[in-house]
């Protein structure tokens, strides 16, 4: 028998038995179907955790006021330890980091007409824009003169705008921040959300924002660009060298501010992320071998209904090999089929649920048709050979 007639009198058999075989087939494509959700979600989430990786800069250490201790324990408060002058002095003491930007941030209500919304009042410097990749999408943002007179003047996050505005034009608006009227003169393109939203906030001159705001002469942190992200260690030396002096520190005594690397918890989550993304294709092949036990109880259960028919082929002449080709046809079939519908299935699945943007996983749909042919021979190899060792008189009496 032809290896063409093999496949025909498979799907003959298959067409015999529908239900039986749809319920296999089902089986095997949901866990092909739910691998490939899961191979996109990953790219989808990589592709963003990278935008933001771009957008935040390897080479930006973020300086943050430690923690305060009372009788030796550590409180939820933080230290203020951090001055605009020593945002001024890294600048220009370091040889590896070029510039710096001062931070005061604090919480706050932002109003428009009837529409109020609690956000996160940003002070900073004209720098902020191009140390932090901030992109515009109307208007412009702060400038020196305006740092140095304390306008009152703001740039909106994408959140706030869409709270305060929704799809009108904010530039030339006047709203309230903590009851004081501010000029918006600049929108910024929207970043999404990560371990927290960047774009619930409002920027205004860092002047404003500690004279006319919050009252205070104190920093909440301090950007550093480094001439680049090798230049990490050195850079780390000079922070804590000149910090700790300018703090009046003693050798033995911790550090009373953290440096972080802007990137580090986007590159944990990255990490975290490929970690839960193996999990749950680790699960979704579980059912792919669930299956493969169906495909081979299938085999078995068609092996003995077809006892009498092996007998009789093997009668006139079939040879054993024959046989067992014949059952293997049938069991690769099935797989390659529930690997074909898993597919088809998956892909349409991705493409309304994730939308158009959805990367189609090219590798693993070839995966996933090795996979499930090597299901379907590994399910069907003892049916198989079962079938094309059973005994000839047996088999003829087989009733």
């Amino acid at each position: 028998m032809s290896f063409f007639e093999n496949i025909i009198l498979a799907f003959q058999n298959l067409r015999a038995n529908p239900l039986r075989s749809m319920l296999i087939l089902i089986g095997m494509a949901v866990g092909i179907a739910a691998v490939l959700h899961v191979v996109v979600l990953g790219e989808l989430t990589q592709q963003r955790i990278n935008e933001r990786l771009s957008q935040l800069g390897s080479n930006v250490l973020s300086i943050q006021p430690g923690y305060s201790w009372m009788h030796g324990v550590r409180t939820n408060a933080k230290a203020v330890s951090l001055k605009w002058s020593e945002s001024n002095a890294l600048a220009e003491q370091s040889p590896v980091i070029a510039r710096t930007v001062p931070v005061y941030s604090g919480n706050g209500d932002a109003a428009f007409l009837d529409k109020n919304w609690a956000t996160q009042i940003t002070g900073t410097t004209p720098d902020y824009q191009e140390v932090n990749n901030e992109s515009l999408i109307e208007g412009r943002f702060f400038s020196q003169t305006e740092l140095e007179q304390r306008a009152r003047v703001c740039v909106l996050g994408a959140t706030v705008y869409e709270k305060l505005f929704k799809d009108e034009s904010p530039i030339g608006k006047t709203i309230l921040i903590k009851s004081k009227p501010f000029r918006v003169i600049g929108l910024l393109e929207a970043k999404g959300e990560n371990w927290s939203n960047p774009d619930d906030q409002v920027f205004i001159p860092l002047t404003t924002a500690q004279e006319r705001i919050f009252g205070v002469d104190h920093l909440s942190s301090i950007l550093a660009q480094m001439r680049s992200a090798e230049d990490y260690d050195e850079s780390l030396f000079d922070i804590e060298t000149i910090l700790r002096q300018n703090h009046r520190l003693q050798a033995k005594a911790d550090n009373d501010f953290r440096v972080l690397r802007q990137d580090f918890f986007l590159a944990a989550i990255q990490e975290t992320n490929k970690e839960l993304a193996k999990f749950i294709i680790v699960i979704a092949l579980v059912s792919l071998v669930v299956g493969g036990i169906g495909i081979a109880n299938v085999m078995l259960i068609s092996v003995t209904e077809r006892t009498r028919e092996i007998g009789i082929r093997r009668a006139i002449g079939a040879k054993k090999h024959q046989i067992l080709f014949q059952f293997l046809t049938e069991s690769i079939i099935l797989g390659l089929l529930g690997g074909l519908l898993g597919i088809s299935g998956g892909a349409l699945f991705n493409h309304f649920y994730l939308g158009e943007n959805a990367p189609l996983p090219v590798l693993w749909i070839s995966y996933s048709f090795f996979i499930c042919a090597g299901i379907g021979v590994l399910a069907g190899i003892y049916p198989a050979f079962r079938a094309a060792h059973r005994n000839v008189i047996d088999a003829l009496r087989y009733e």
